[in-house]
């Protein structure tokens, strides 16, 4: 433990800050999606590079990151990540081509996937078990925040003539710099890295199984444009990827067998609370991101609504995901996974409930003025879900495993991401290029069209995390009666 006296509070905020923004890049190029389309035409295939090139590098990162950090050198990988992060904003921000673009994105996947492990390792180092509730509240807090105001300060980047697509990037140059500032005055009182002279054991060949199973798994979604070039043989891409998720699963357990580590922990996932909050993860994560992409694109063409205001209709969203977040720190040793399912029906409402309004007669004007209403609903439900699973996922595992943990559970949270945006991104744009248009020049009929479709299937990842959740509170009481068969359970 650190010698000096550690500002905790500061330190939590400084952590949650930081997931927050690295959080946001996954969606908020959305924003800027029509204006890239328009300026770099880059193509269906293009864009879902430009989004999912962060997304997999990030998920690439992530284990081997948190295992280094784990071996002593917590420290130095988020300074490394935090400094590339503000290099690779800048790429992106004088890129002069979707390719310049995507590369860029890349390295900002690499720089978060430094960075996350890290961020949550250090909470985990900083607050014992039983703080880390509301530790991870205040944290939720500040990831909802950075999220939600996101969009609009992009949105309002993106609208001036001077910046254009370029203003979603822009924006995160200061941020970089804050966030380096802040590091180096905050962190050094959490204590030295103590890395040793051998270097920690990562499963390299695990990593790279791993990453080609999720490169497999996202081909023929970013592949499908709905245009008669598409070749059928893309599917196939689908077997190699189980193939080698299986590979990869095979690897980590007899790695771990053999007393060696693996890309993933059997034992971690032995831990119930861990192994639950991973797979609420691995399918709530995929919807938010599709939902967000589907609206914005949306708003600006078939409506034309400005970025910034398209950004601005989701801004009230901030406010009530603060207020979830909050409460399920303060109600989740009591509540648990009552939190989180009531959290999921909340944004599955509010998620229909703007579809429904879309669909209405009512005018842009009117509907910009009552979108804000269902997003407080839908605020208010991702931050009672976001919260509480952190707690609930990490609350049981040893603080000298923190960074792996969490390392493991972003990775899910990751490919949920990356896979979310893949599939609402094909069914958006193979419903717009399959019928001959553009982003650009299609009709508004068509966009509805797509955004249905988009929808549709975010929808469907978030009825299969409520079936998740359905599943783990059957499991719980089940558990409870064992013990205590005369308890109610609530």
């Amino acid at each position: 433990m650190p010698t000096t006296v550690v500002n905790r509070r500061a330190v939590l905020l400084l952590c949650g800050t930081t997931a927050g923004f690295l959080l946001l890049d996954i969606h908020k190029v959305s924003i800027a999606v029509p204006a890239i389309e328009r300026a770099l035409r880059p193509g269906p295939a293009g864009i879902q590079l430009i989004q999912a090139a962060y997304v997999v590098c990030f998920a690439i990162t992530l284990v081997p990151a948190g295992r280094i950090g784990d071996a002593g050198r917590r420290l130095a990988l988020a300074y490394a990540g935090v400094y590339l992060y503000l290099a690779a904003s800048v790429l992106c921000a004088v890129a002069p081509t979707s390719g310049v673009v995507i590369a860029g994105r890349a390295l900002l996947g690499v720089a978060a996937g430094l960075l996350m492990p890290q961020v949550m390792g250090i909470v985990q180092q900083l607050f014992p078990a039983a703080e880390r509730g509301k530790a991870f509240g205040v944290y939720g807090m500040c990831v909802s925040v950075a999220t939600a105001l996101g969009p609009s300060l992009g949105g309002l980047l993106v609208t001036t003539p001077l910046l254009g697509w370029r203003g979603v990037f822009v924006m995160n140059v200061p941020v970089g710099i804050a966030l380096i500032v802040a590091a180096r005055t905050l962190l050094p009182a959490v204590g030295r890295d103590q890395g040793g002279r051998r270097p920690p054991d990562i499963d390299v060949i695990g990593v790279v199984l791993g990453s080609l199973a999720l490169v497999a798994l996202l081909t023929p979604l970013i592949l499908t444009t709905g245009r008669p070039s598409d070749v059928d043989a893309r599917w196939l891409a689908l077997v190699l990827a189980v193939v080698l998720a299986a590979l990869f699963a095979t690897r980590s357990r007899r790695r771990v067998a053999a007393g060696r580590s693996g890309v993933i922990d059997p034992a971690l996932l032995r831990i119930p609370s861990f192994r639950n909050g991973v797979l609420v993860s691995l399918t709530w994560f995929a919807a938010g991101p599709g939902v967000a992409l589907a609206l914005t694109v949306y708003l600006q063409e078939a409506r034309g609504v400005t970025p910034f205001l398209a950004g601005l209709v989701v801004l009230p969203s901030s406010a009530t995901s603060v207020l979830g977040a909050w409460l399920g720190g303060r109600h989740v040793a009591r509540l648990g996974r009552v939190l989180t399912g009531t959290g999921m029906l909340l944004v599955l409402a509010g998620t229909l409930g703007t579809l429904a309004l879309l669909h209405s007669d009512l005018s842009t004007a009117a509907v910009l003025a009552v979108i804000p209403a269902l997003q407080l609903v839908q605020g208010l439900g991702g931050g009672l879900v976001v919260s509480p699973n952190h707690s609930m996922t990490l609350v049981d595992v040893p603080p000298a495993q923190g960074s792996a943990a969490g390392a493991i559970g972003q990775l899910g949270q990751r490919v949920s991401n990356s896979t979310g945006v893949a599939a609402a991104s094909m069914a958006y744009y193979s419903t717009i290029y399959g019928a001959g248009s553009t982003l650009t020049d299609a009709p508004a009929a068509l966009h509805r069209d797509a955004l249905d479709r988009a929808t549709a299937v975010a929808c469907l990842f978030l009825c299969a995390a409520l079936v998740v959740v359905v599943v783990d509170l059957r499991r719980r009481s089940r558990a409870r009666h064992e013990v205590n068969p005369t308890v109610a359970t609530p």
